[in-house]
């Protein structure tokens, strides 16, 4: 049975949380510990009644540990590959907005080291504007909306 994703447009985007750089493998228990714990702990209460926690289908990220922490936190909201079509790259903000306006932004000037690009990417994004943030999770509801009408299909022709 295929659970349905409802948005709801009242909804809005206050802020985005610090970015989280690694070079380890990824597994369930790191991901769980370095990742997830710190993030629900940088959330304010009606920030986790009211979010959508979207994850792509990583065994890291859907691994019995990974979701059941998710759904003590999260319940319905939750967006991780059983309710999302898989390869939905244009449904996600990160990829269709976040890579890319970081990009434009951070590579105009030279980072010579790891760690002076790791700074440009935190002071980008700790400077986005939450109006921003607001279109972006418009213009998501907007591309979730449509992937629902074609049935989950390919709705790319829209954008």
């Amino acid at each position: 049975m295929m659970r349905r994703l409802v948005f709801r447009l009242e909804c809005y985007i206050e802020r985005m949380v610090r970015p989280i750089f690694f070079t380890e493998t990824l597994n369930s228990q790191w991901y769980c510990d370095t990742i997830v714990y710190p993030f629900i702990a940088q959330l304010k209460e009606d920030e986790i009644d009211k979010a959508y926690f979207q994850q792509d289908g990583s065994m890291a990220h859907t691994a019995h540990m990974s979701m059941a922490l998710l759904d003590d936190v999260f319940a319905d909201g939750i967006i991780s590959k059983t309710i999302w079509p898989p390869r939905s790259l244009d449904l996600s903000p990160p990829v269709f907005f976040l890579w890319g306006a970081i990009k434009n932004s951070v590579y105009l000037n030279s980072h010579y080291t790891i760690d002076e690009l790791k700074m440009a990417i935190t002071e980008y994004i700790r400077n986005v504007d939450h109006v921003v943030l607001n279109v972006v999770f418009k213009n998501t509801v907007w591309r979730v909306n449509k992937c629902l009408e074609t049935g989950r299909g390919h709705f790319e022709h829209y954008l």
